[in-house]
This record gives C-alpha cells, sequence and structure tokens, in this order.
C-alpha cells in the first residue's frame, strides 16, 4: 500500500467508522494529531528543536499541504511545546478542528476515506476512513513489528503516538504491544538510535503535557 504522512495516518486510525474520535479518549487523540503533524515537520526538515523552541528553518513541501494551518501558525515566531499544545488542543479554540478538518479532506482525495454528515443537526462534515485503507494500515505496523533490524522513523512516531493516544490496543495483541514496549527499550538504549529515541521523547512530552492539564481540570 501507499504509506502517507504520520498525520494522515494516525488520523485514520484513531477515528471510527463512523467519522468520530473515541468519547473516552478525545483530548488524547486531538493532542496526537498535533503530535503527528509536528513529527511529519520535523522529519521532512522542516522545523527543527533549539533551547526549547520550535522553529520554522525550510519551506513545506506539497505533500504536507495538509498542514499548511500547522505550519503557518509555527512560522509566525518560535513557540515552545507547551505553547503549542497550549494554543492547539488546550485552549479548545478551532485550531484542532481546522487541522483534522484538512486531514480528513486529503484522506478523501486520496481514496481513503469518504466525506458523511453527522453531528446533532446532521451538519457536521464527518470524514469515514475506508476499511480495507485502515486494515492495510495495520497490517503494514504489524510486519514493521514483525521485521528484525532498525524500524523506520516514520512507524516508530506513530506507533508511539497511538500508544500515547491510547489507541494502539484496538490493533494490536497484547504480545505484540509487548513486542512494541520492548522495540521501544532497545531504540532508547542503542546509543545509534539517538534521533530515534529523542523523537520517542517528543511524543512523551506532548502527551504528558496534555495529561496533566486533563488531571488539573477534572478534579
Amino acid at each position: 500500500m501507499e504509506r502517507k504522512s504520520i498525520a494522515q495516518e494516525y488520523y485514520i486510525l484513531a477515528i471510527d467508522q463512523n467519522g468520530n474520535m473515541p468519547a473516552m479518549h478525545k483530548e488524547e487523540c486531538n493532542a496526537g494529531i498535533v503530535a503527528a503533524g509536528y513529527m511529519d515537520l520535523l522529519q521532512n526538515g522542516c522545523i527543527s528543536m533549539e533551547k526549547k523552541k520550535i522553529t520554522v528553518i525550510q519551506k513545506m513541501p506539497l505533500e504536507l499541504e495538509h498542514l499548511a494551518p500547522l505550519y503557518a501558525y509555527l512560522e509566525e515566531k518560535p513557540r515552545s511545546l507547551e505553547r503549542l499544545m497550549d494554543d492547539y488542543v488546550l485552549s479548545m479554540g478551532g485550531r484542532v478542528k481546522q487541522l483534522a478538518a484538512g486531514l480528513g479532506a486529503s484522506l478523501v482525495a486520496a481514496g481513503m476515506a469518504t466525506e458523511g454528515k453527522g453531528g446533532l443537526f446532521g451538519s457536521k462534515v464527518l470524514y469515514l476512513p475506508v476499511k480495507s485503507h485502515k486494515e492495510q494500515l495495520v497490517d503494514a505496523l504489524r510486519s514493521a513489528l514483525a521485521q528484525e533490524g532498525e524500524m523506520s522513523p516514520h512507524d516508530v512516531a506513530l506507533l508511539s503516538i497511538l500508544k500515547e493516544t491510547k489507541c494502539l490496543k484496538q490493533y494490536l495483541s497484547k504480545s505484540e504491544r509487548d513486542a512494541w514496549k520492548a522495540r521501544l527499550k532497545e531504540i532508547k538504549k542503542n546509543p545509534q538510535n539517538k534521533q530515534l529515541a529523542k523523537m520517542v521523547n517528543y511524543v512523551g512530552d506532548m502527551t504528558a503535557l496534555l495529561a496533566s492539564w486533563i488531571v488539573m481540570h477534572t478534579n
């Protein structure tokens, strides 16, 4: 199958067959969208993290056009991960909705989703994942886990975000999740995997920020 960006693949795995985020983990999944987009820009050399500030250093490639709102936001001025999460997820604003809509539309254009309607008055635009594409993507992740040798940064980022946002359990068996946990330990211990380990830590930092916010606002 043709692989898409981390953000596109995360979105198609995070939403259900009705085009909705899981109700119990909606905030985490919204954070996952932002984290996935951030990782796409980072891996494509569009941004860098220096002194805890995210800085745009290169033009965004056309294949990441669905991340244009996020790129434009980061292009305004250097921002920290904390500010990124505050502005995109924790403020309850429309930025995440805009980013999600762009991802959904790009998946429809790629034939990986169809457009539908939902919500209280049936006017909300929803993006329904094509079942066969979702299944192929899950199979690709399972194959990556089963193979020996170094995993691609793309798959490491996607699996990390799915795990941190509580979306992995529905796709992988316990033994497969245990295998992923072992792989993560290897990545962090191996000195040759410094970049991968740093990437995993970025994902952890972003979801930790969200987790602390949820605790503060639900107690």
